[in-house]
């Protein structure tokens, strides 16, 4: 079984159609075509179904195509290894963390890494999948809420754990308060993220719980639309403690919320069966030691 067969295979595969395929490829339409034919000759059974101009991938087919994914993620994870030993400066790292808030809470580290790894190129991706890229191979690092499931190739380390807190106003009459319980929520003027976002809907779940559903009086995606909205006292937000003290205390003031306080465990993620460098493994290191 040659590699070019495979590559042939792939295409077919993602396009399904021999001509797309076969431009992608560089190379004639009938040389796709005995490419796949051989292949299907080697294993002994159809990998696609001809219908006319349309073509479907068979069950031995879909079955491959698993197996081919996880053969040139392989290959990529050897030609990084041993890049890495060659050149030890070059590349890149891709980061996938949660969109809005744990991003803000890196800049020390990113900083660190550049001056260590000035010629590393640090790719940052928001994400809400972040569990899922990383076992797709599409992100080599993840910071994100424990997974709660856990999977055999996914490496899982214990980052830190937030608490979630009210920021409000300098202006506020609320400025001069050290808490607020969960149950005072349901009166106060808040602006939020979207009830889709990962920070809201852990909000949420532990106001239902007490049984009553926020109602915010503006919701925007937005951060800094946020921090604006809280600074001229148009209303209060529910966000991590660790994200709310990055702010300029000048202009806010940070409630803790209690009874109960909504907590999440962050977590380092990374396939355990991919190459990670030292580029990799140096980020890792100097994210825990900022968080510890």
């Amino acid at each position: 079984m040659e590699l070019r067969h495979l590559e042939a295979f792939k295409a077919v595969c993602e396009q399904l159609h021999f001509t797309k395929a076969a431009e992608l490829l560089n190379i004639a339409q009938p040389t796709l075509s005995q490419q796949i034919k051989a292949l299907e000759d080697e294993i002994g059974t159809p990998l696609f179904d001809r219908m006319g101009k349309r073509i479907a991938v068979t069950e031995a087919g879909q079955i491959l195509y698993e197996q081919c994914n996880q053969i040139f993620r392989n290959l990529d994870y050897a030609y990084d290894a041993i890049n890495d030993l060659r050149t030890m400066q070059r590349g890149k790292l891709v980061l996938g963390v949660l969109p809005c808030d744990v991003d803000e809470l890196l800049t020390p580290a990113m900083i660190e890494f550049h001056q260590e790894f000035p010629n590393i190129q640090l790719l940052i991706q928001d994400s809400n999948r972040i569990v899922e890229e990383v076992l797709e191979g599409n992100i080599d690092i993840g910071i994100t809420t424990v997974p709660v499931n856990e999977d055999s190739k996914l490496v899982h380390l214990p980052l830190y754990t937030e608490q979630f807190s009210v920021a409000v106003s300098k202006s506020s009459e609320l400025a001069g308060r050290s808490q607020i319980y969960l149950k005072e929520l349901k009166d106060l003027s808040l602006v939020m993220f979207p009830d889709h976002h990962h920070c809201r809907k852990l909000v949420d779940s532990y106001c239902e719980d007490q049984g009553f559903d926020l109602n915010p009086i503006i919701e925007t995606s937005a951060m800094i639309s946020l921090m604006r909205l809280v600074k001229n006292n148009v209303g209060g937000t529910v966000l991590p403690k660790p994200l709310l003290q990055t702010w300029d205390d000048r202009f806010y003031h940070i409630i803790n919320l209690v009874e109960p306080t909504p907590t999440r465990d962050i977590s380092i993620v990374y396939r355990a069966d991919k190459f990670l460098g030292q580029a990799g493994r140096t980020f890792i290191r100097k994210v825990k030691e900022q968080f510890t």
